[in-house]
């Protein structure tokens, strides 16, 4: 696909304006299925291949001060760098979780689909597994975002696109082999040894202590849940997970019953949701999210 220009979404919001349209950009094509349930009509939402378009298009000179336009992005570790590209006009993003998938699993969500895939069990103790299983994949995702927010920081320009987290987390212990991490990450870069990664990881930690929310990223979060479930379900029921359930918590089955799962009474409570409405507000007659919601 084509990575379209900021110029290009210029262009198509003075064409939405003649429809008396709002004109809301969002990352990609997944934030456009799942914002589509709850955009009001006259909300006009364009995926826009990554949130540093967004911010280019946002901060055309030619938009300032003119209402209608807005980017609703995923932060990730903006948060924890306090980043100058908070304070960008008309940018709307949740001050708590770094992104979507983190505000699907600050919500019941996750207690909603294993209920109803795993159906013949009770539904306390599928609750009971939600909540542990959330516990140890966030732990998780925090000791591996701890190498994520380096990279961010010092742009070392490490691939972690296809790293395979099962071949790191111990699943007897449920503990992320550091070492074999670090090496791993570091082998195709001279820039850093794995030993000066694990240092300056360890520095990290004392600037970012762990149980912070804002260390993780969402996406590994569901790919450590996808990997850890049967896992945890054996120790929870102390029997095998069924076979034919496996299947619908993969990483990415699992995302989309995450989406569909998401209810919009959930959303209201975020920071993201507050966000919107303030901009709806400063920018009448323009609306973003459906009334009813």
């Amino acid at each position: 696909m084509q990575l379209m220009q900021p110029s290009e979404y210029v262009s198509e919001f003075i064409l939405t304006r003649v429809h008396q349209k709002s004109f809301v950009l969002v990352e990609g094509t997944t934030d456009r299925a799942l914002w589509t349930e709850y955009a009001a009509d006259d909300c006009h939402l364009r995926p826009a291949q990554g949130k540093d378009i967004i911010l280019d298009v946002l901060k055309t000179p030619f938009l300032l001060g003119i209402p209608g336009i807005a980017g609703i992005v995923d932060l990730d570790y903006w948060l924890i760098t306090d980043a100058d590209e908070l304070a960008t006009e008309n940018l709307l993003y949740d001050d708590c979780c770094p992104d979507m998938e983190l505000i699907l699993l600050s919500s019941p969500a996750l207690k909603k689909v294993l209920r109803n895939e795993l159906y013949s069990f009770e539904i306390e103790k599928i609750h009971e597994l939600a909540d542990k299983l959330t516990c140890e994949a966030l732990r998780l995702a925090t000791e591996y975002g701890y190498f994520r927010l380096l990279n961010h920081l010092n742009d070392y320009g490490i691939r972690f696109r296809d790293f395979d987290l099962s071949e790191v987390i111990d699943p007897n212990t449920l503990q992320l082999n550091r070492q074999k991490t670090a090496k791993r990450l570091t082998q195709q870069k001279a820039c850093i040894s794995s030993e000066d990664l694990l240092r300056q990881v360890d520095d990290l930690r004392e600037m970012y202590p762990p149980d912070n929310i804002q260390l993780c990223r969402g996406k590994d979060v569901i790919s450590i849940m996808a990997i850890i479930l049967p896992i945890i379900f054996h120790a929870h029921f102390g029997e095998e997970m069924p076979r034919d359930a496996r299947s619908a918590f993969r990483e990415k089955a699992l995302s989309i019953r995450l989406r569909s799962a998401y209810d919009s009474a959930y959303f209201n409570g975020t920071s993201l949701f507050d966000s919107i409405r303030s901009w709806e507000s400063a920018n009448n007659p323009y609306k973003i999210l459906k009334p009813d919601i």
